[in-house]
Formats: structure tokens, C-alpha cells, sequence
């Protein structure tokens, strides 16, 4: 018998399996690109990414991750990992865990552009990581016509500083999420906005401009549950 994602994994991603079974990938540079690097490591499904270095990692392009992949980014020495200068999606990244890994956009990033963002897909859990400075939102789970977005866990992390007047927390439009032990500051609004099935637990919302937490405010069912938020 095998657990969930790690232990103390929760919520409907706590089974994301990762790259349980498949290759390991040494990062050994603070490349955007080429032999070593966090953007070779994560250009195939099945593995388990570890870090011998750390550091800002400047993006110049949008970041894809991909199906059953680990990022252990509580590998890294000394002050960790920090990606900076554009999004990342994980569109299609099924089956994927991150931890300890700080996402940061910043006014280079593609404009309108999210800090993480996720359209399809299922099973993943983001653990201990930091999403901060999006151009639009910072933590956008946005389900596109005709897919399916599910089991997703967002715990013990931190969506932060929306870079622009308008930039949110993001909106979180799929049909099973829960957001834990989280903090939203300092976001216009969209702390985050919840539609369809969202577990919203021991989370704290604060200094929002517009707006904090919203649910619905649009058509088709949403729910879910709100326990213990400050």
C-alpha cells in the first residue's frame, strides 16, 4: 500500500502520485535553458526534479510543466529556489507535486499573464510554495470548455502582491480544490474567487483593495466549504 502525495498531504490532491517510479533529474544551474536546467529538467513527464543549486531562476518564456512529475524543491541549499520573470502553467500536468518553490512573475512577465495557472488536468498538490507578483492573477485554476480540472490542493503556502491595480488572488473554477493553511495578501481582489467545489480551510485573507473572498458571482453551481478563516 502506497499513501498520498507525502506525508501531511491534504485535500482532494493529497493522491497526486508525481513521478512515483521514474527517472531523477539533478538541476546543476540557474539556467533559463540547455543541460541542467530547471526548464530541461521538467521538458518530459516521469520525473523527479532535485536541486544541487539555488537561487533566482530568471524565466524568459512562459514555464510548462508536465504529467507525473516531482519538483522537490525542499532539496535545494541554503536560501532555496525562486523563479522569476514569467508564469508557469500546469496545464495537463496530472498526477504533479511541487514543494518549496516560490513562483514570482514581476512586471517582465507576459502581460495579462498569471503567476501559476492551470486549465485541465487533475491531481496535483502545490505544498509550502510561494506565488507572488502575477500581471493578471497569481493563482488562476481556470477550467476550459469541455475539460475536466479537479483533485487539486493548494497548503501551507502563500499568494501574495498582485502586481498591478487590478491583479487578484485568482479565480478557482473547478469541480474539486481545497486551499489550506494558506495566506492571500495584499491582492486587489479575488482572495481567491471560488467557482464550482472549493474546501477554503484555516486560511487567512488580508488587505484586500475591492474585495476578499468571493464565491459565485456567476452563473452554474458553486459551493463548498469555509471553515475556520480569519
Amino acid at each position: 500500500f502506497e499513501f498520498g502525495a507525502f506525508p501531511g498531504a491534504e485535500g482532494f490532491g493529497r493522491n497526486a502520485t508525481g513521478a512515483r517510479g521514474g527517472d531523477v533529474y539533478h538541476v546543476t544551474n540557474l539556467d533559463d535553458s540547455g543541460a541542467g536546467s530547471l526548464r530541461d529538467a521538467i521538458s518530459k513527464p516521469n520525473r523527479t526534479v532535485v536541486f544541487e543549486v539555488s537561487g533566482v531562476i530568471q524565466l524568459e518564456s512562459r514555464l510548462v510543466f508536465k504529467n507525473n512529475q516531482t519538483i522537490a524543491g525542499q532539496t535545494a541549499p541554503g536560501g532555496g529556489i525562486t523563479l522569476y520573470g514569467n508564469g508557469t502553467s500546469f496545464s495537463a500536468a496530472s498526477n504533479t507535486i511541487v514543494r518549496y518553490v516560490r513562483f514570482r512573475m514581476g512586471k517582465v512577465g507576459d502581460s495579462g499573464k498569471d503567476t501559476v495557472t492551470m486549465a485541465n488536468g487533475h491531481d496535483v498538490i502545490w505544498d509550502h510554495c510561494s506565488l507572488s507578483w502575477g500581471r493578471d492573477g497569481n493563482f488562476d485554476l481556470n477550467r476550459e470548455s469541455g475539460s475536466e480540472l479537479h483533485n487539486l490542493t493548494l497548503q501551507d503556502s502563500i499568494v501574495a502582491q498582485g502586481l498591478q491595480s487590478h491583479s487578484t488572488g485568482g479565480l478557482v473554477n473547478t469541480s474539486a480544490t481545497s486551499i489550506l493553511r494558506s495566506l492571500y495578501i495584499d491582492n486587489n481582489s479575488r482572495n481567491p474567487k471560488a467557482r464550482g467545489t472549493l474546501q477554503f480551510v484555516n486560511n487567512v485573507v488580508y488587505n484586500w483593495v475591492t474585495s476578499g473572498y468571493i464565491l459565485g458571482d456567476t452563473s452554474g453551481r458553486s459551493d463548498g466549504s469555509m471553515i475556520g478563516n480569519y
